[in-house]
Parts: C-alpha cells; structure tokens; sequence
C-alpha cells in the first residue's frame, strides 16, 4: 500500500507542475477529439461528471439523476478518454455495485456481477437494443470503448421498463450524434505484450443532420507464451436526420469482429497443458433504427426497429500430447453458433399541462422480440443441428411525477408473454424527497424482476434433454439511499443499501434430466461514493461496496461445490472498491486510479470436476494514465498529443478467476 500511496502522491505533483506549465500558455483550448454529443436537455459536456446529469436508461425519458429515484453511475466520453482505456471492462471496475471477474489476460472471458446477481441477470444495451444471449449471458471481454460516447448503468430490477434479464441491473451504450464543423482524428498505440491499437473517425452535424464514424483495431500476443492471441476490429456508426424541429430519424450501426487464440482450458493455465492450436472468433453486428415525432406540445410518438446477430466459431483441432484432447476425432471438434433477435417497439409519451404545482409524465408502449439460434456440431452429434426461435410480446406503462421540484414519484409495470416462460407482471416504484437548505436527497426504490431460460436450458442439446416448462427466473429486490451535497457542488457523498431475493433459480440436474427451477438465493450490501472538486480542473472519486451473498436453497443437489446452501455465491468480494485523482486541463489530462478487491470464493478444477472450494485472494491494481498536448494548430491540424498509459504499475500478481493469472 505504501508503494500506492507513493505513485498517487507522484502523480499529484507531476499534473500539478504540468498544469503550472500549460497555464502559461495564452493559446485558447482546442482539441482534436470528437465532441460528447448531447440532446437539447442535456448538460453541456464538462470534464468530470455532473452532480446531477441527464439520463435515459432509468425513464426511457431524458431525466435528472436525482428525480429517478434509483442509483445511476453515468460515463462520460471525456471521462473514457482520459483514462485512456480502449476496453469496456476497465471503465466499468470502479463502478460501484459491480464485480468484475476476466479469465487471464486480454480479451478473455469477462463477467459483470451486479450486487451480486449472476452475470446473466444484467441486460446491455446499444442504443436501445438489447444484446445479451438468449438467457442473459453477455460477454464484456471483446468489447471496446470504440464508438462509445456515454455509458449508463442502473442498478437494481428494471423488467418493468425492459422485461427479461434485466434483473439486478441494466448497462447501456450509446454511439455519440455527430455534431459541430467537420472533424477527423487518428491515434496509434504500442505497449508491451506485443500491444498495438489504432483509431481513426471523423464527425460532422448542425440542427439538422449529423454523421458520426469511428473505427479501432486493437491487438496482443497475450501473457501466456503459447497460443495467446488476441484481436479486436470494431465500426461505429451513426447517422441522425431533422428536417422538422418536431420530426428525427436515428440510425446506428455497430461491427465487432474479435479473435482469441486461448491455450487453457476449464483449469486455467497454471493447471492445464497448454494446447497450441485452439480458438474461437466471434462476430457481433447491431443495427438500430429510431423515430421521434413531436405531435404536440404534450403527445410524443417514438418508434424503435433493432436487429442483434451474434456468430461464435470454436476450434479445437486434435493435438497429441494434450490431455483434453485426448478423446477428440482426428479431424478435432468445431462448434458453430448463431444467435438473432429483432425489436419492434413503439410508445407515446404524454405530458399533460402542470396541475398544483405538479409535472406529470406518462410512458406507454408494446413492444415484440423475436429470438433464433441455430448450432452446429462437428463432428455428428446427437443431435448435431439445432434450429430453434422463440419470441415475446409485451405492454409496459411508467408515470413520473415531481411536486415542486422537491418530490419525485416513478411507478410502472410490464406484462409479458412470451413463448418461453409464460405471462410475466412485473411492477416497480421509485422515489426521491429533496430537502429544502440541506438539499439532501432521500431516495428508494421496489422492484422485480425476470430472466430469460437460455436457449439449452429451454430446448436441450448436446444429447441432454430441454425443459418446455421451463419456468423465468424470478427477483425482489429493494434498496434506500441518501445523497448529501456539501458546497456547492465541490463535495458529494451517497450512501445505498440494497436487498435482493432470487427464486426459480435453474440448474442442471443431470445429463438425463437437464435443468429446472430449483433454487434461490439473496444478497445484500452498502455502496457508498464519495466525489470531491477543490479546484478547478482537478477532482477525486472513491467508491467502497459491501456485499453479503448467501445461497438459500441449492436444490438438493448432492456432490456439487459450485452452489451451496449456506455458502457464499462465487467470485463476489466481500469488500471493493476504488479512488481516483484526476486533472483535467488545457494542455494535460492525468489520471490514477486504484482498484481495491477482497478475497471471494472460487473453484479448483485442476484435480478434475466437480473441482475443490478455494479462497481467492483480493489485490490491489493501480492503473495511470496522462496526456500531454505538445503542438496545437499546426499545419492544419488542431492537436497533436503524446499519451502514456500503465495498468498495474505496482506489478501485482492476482487472479479473478482460480487458474487464470491476470496481467503483470
């Protein structure tokens, strides 16, 4: 901890004799990197999160932080580019609630756990489209901040605005609206481990039209000496039209091709024997399509059309001397899998003239999901293809209230029907009290929620049986919190504390049986952040979770270590959490920021399945990152920056997963 202490106080001094530097300098600021696009009701972009900033996720409408009642952490473009991080999971670590757990290095398998839900109860979004899995699983750890403008993470059930597998949370992307004279950036990159990355866009908009591109290419030979591997292409893409100020068109687009090469297998690479040839590619491509017509000064119509494709290709060709390849066929095994979903979904949104000093809102909408996965094995399985589709089709009604600027009310429910699990009601309310002097926020929120079966667990595979009667699994979850300003805006502290109740639970029985709805669990815990802005320019952040996961039934299961009754849930700390120093100025950008997590429980498979309990000890991360503008408005161009990024500068060896050492 010393040595932290120590690189942190380094860094202070060095921004402060940087920013002394560039404050010397009379030319007015300018940079070469794209703006944030933001809405007519949005703040103007500053270089450290708003107190109170304008979010979308929490309402479907544009709405303060503070009048959703729920706890919101919201990401800037400013904020991802001057930590300098080109791979979501970083941006996400120091938000609190949320675990993170990543197989080994770069571009491995990445989990978000969201107070202490499993990684299949949060739904993501781009843009408004859902693109987890069929079941809920979404993988982090080939996604980049290329095209990112904005991140929005809402803790806590939101089925009742977005239905399946928005049980303990819902993290939203969003591409930025190109806006502003026409603009062009580029950036290399070259690091350890054989790192290299390039971006390049450009962005261009006015009132009525706005183009935004961004492409990025990121790559690693990895940390493992063998087989190691890994590449990211991605394309953004968006496109927005106004030819009336009451009529908008919205297009996205987003690309993902990544390869991991990963020579380990469910032991880790400090167990298994490497194997050389192994790997998988994933393509990743969302399509979004928006319409906004402002009928009147208190009727909105908005429509949303989405498409999500996701192609997973595994190889494992047979190689000799390799224990789990040791029953493979000679012409080695290949898995083929493809999942689609489309959304249709339309609402109207009302605003009736104030009555008694209150200001009313009304969403209401239907929406209808269509999801297909088709598999394929190599070689002949029983079966070896599978084609199968199910789909959804909802109604969903939210009204928001404010009195006097000082009490806010949010209730709403949905009622789904899908092919899958059934007819579903999920309500959920939430609300805030602002006292008046004080300011200080008083805020709560109750809710349920639902999630998805997966596709395996619904129709089978491999040879197992599918459960048709199959069951969502299903969540209660409540939550309190205070928000307390101390002047002005240059101090503020929150406080949350959560509960949540999971039931329906499913698990795999047996080869013979497949899986059911047997089991429950619960989880509770505090955040606490705390965000300080002394001077201009510079600001700190820290964030501390408590969490306490406990399994309540396990099923009966016998022989299994994974999910135990009485027993802590797997790869959730106990205690996390994380401080950041930053400035921001004219002509440097410097972050650091420590990464604190306790030890948690895992699995040791190396002595074979069903594997061995183990504690997995925490660790301490320190990442830094600055830049610095050597030229501006030289030959034609408006910036030229050097930029140094170092992630765990104080060299520490820790796992997130048992068997997978993480980046030195």
């Amino acid at each position: 901890m010393a040595r932290v202490i120590g690189v942190l106080t380094l860094l202070l001094v060095l921004g402060s004799a940087m920013a002394a530097a560039a404050q010397e300098q009379p030319t007015p600021p300018t940079t070469s990197t794209p703006p944030t696009p933001t809405t007519t009701a949005q703040p103007a972009p500053t270089t450290t999160p708003p107190m109170d900033p304008v979010v979308v996720t929490a309402t479907k409408t544009e709405t303060p932080v503070g009048q959703t009642g729920a706890s919101v952490s919201v990401i800037t473009r400013e904020q991802i580019e001057q930590r300098q991080v080109t791979d979501v999971l970083q941006i996400l670590r120091d938000v609190p609630g949320l675990s993170l757990s990543q197989s080994g290095g770069r571009g491995t398998t990445t989990s978000v756990f969201i107070r202490g839900g499993n990684a299949n109860m949060n739904l993501v979004l781009f843009d408004g489209m859902k693109v987890n899995l069929g079941g809920g699983g979404f993988d982090f750890g080939n996604i980049t901040t290329v095209g990112v403008g904005r991140v929005e993470i809402v803790r806590g059930p939101q089925s009742a605005l977005y239905g399946a597998d928005a049980m303990t949370g819902v993290i939203q992307f969003f591409t930025p609206r190109g806006e502003g004279p026409f603009s062009a950036w580029v950036s290399a990159e070259g690091g350890n481990y054989a790192t290299w990355e390039v971006q390049t866009g450009f962005s261009w908009g006015n009132q009525y039209a706005g183009v935004f591109f961004e492409y990025g290419h990121a790559s690693t030979q990895g940390i493992l000496a063998v087989n190691n591997d890994a590449d990211n292409d991605t394309l953004a893409l968006r496109l927005d039209l106004s030819p009336i100020r009451e009529l908008d068109f919205t297009f996205t687009g987003r690309y993902v091709a990544s390869h991991l090469e990963f020579p380990t297998d469910g032991a880790g690479d400090r167990f298994d024997t490497p194997d050389p040839h192994q790997f998988e590619n994933v393509d990743r491509l969302i399509l979004t399509l928006g319409g906004r017509y402002r009928q009147t000064s208190w009727l909105e119509h908005r429509v949303k059309l989405g498409a999500s494709f996701i192609s997973d290709r595994f190889v494992n060709p047979m190689d000799l001397g390799v224990p789990a390849d040791a029953f493979s066929p000679p012409e080695g095994i290949k898995t083929t899998s493809k999942e689609t979903r489309y959304l249709a979904d339309y609402n109207i949104v009302l605003t009736p003239p104030k009555f008694w000093q209150t200001t009313t809102v009304f969403v209401l909408g239907g929406s209808y999901e269509y999801q297909n996965f088709k598999q394929r094995l190599h070689p002949v399985g029983d079966p070896n293809r599978t084609d199968e589709w199910r789909d959804t089709k909802s109604f969903y009604l939210q009204g928001q209230l404010s009195w006097l600027d000082r009490i806010f009310l949010n209730l709403g429910g949905r009622y789904d029907d899908a092919t899958s699990y059934g007819t579903v009601l999920t309500p959920r309310v939430a609300g805030a009290v602002v006292a008046p002097v004080t300011n200080t926020r008083v805020r709560g929120a109750w809710g349920t929620g639902i999630k998805d079966p997966s596709f395996f667990e619904e129709f089978g595979g491999f040879g197992i049986p599918g459960n048709p009667d199959i069951k969502a699994e299903q969540s209660e979850s409540w939550e309190a919190g205070v928000d307390q300003p101390f002047w002005g805006d240059k101090i503020q502290l929150s406080a949350t504390y959560f509960e949540n109740r999971f039931k329906d639970m499913i698990a795999f029985i047996s080869f013979a049986e497949g899986s059911t709805n047997i089991q429950a669990a619960k989880t509770s815990g505090v955040e606490a952040v705390l965000v300080v802005r002394p001077f201009p320019g510079w600001y700190a952040t820290g964030n501390y979770t408590y969490l306490r996961t406990e399994v309540t039934d396990d099923g009966g299961i016998t022989g299994q270590v994974n999910f135990v009754k009485g027993e802590p849930l797997l790869r959730r700390p106990k205690h996390s959490g994380s401080v950041s120093i930053g400035y921001a100025g004219d002509r440097v950008r410097a972050v650091g920021t420590l990464y604190v997590r306790g030890e948690s429980q895992d699995v040791d498979f190396s002595g074979g399945f069903p594997g061995v309990r183990k504690t997995l000890p925490g660790y301490d991360k320190l990442d830094l990152s600055c830049a610095i503008v050597l030229f501006k408005n030289v030959i034609g161009l408006k910036e030229i920056t050097w930029k140094t990024r170092l992630q765990n500068v104080i060299n520490e060896k820790y796992q997130e997963v048992f068997g997978f050492p993480s980046e030195r």
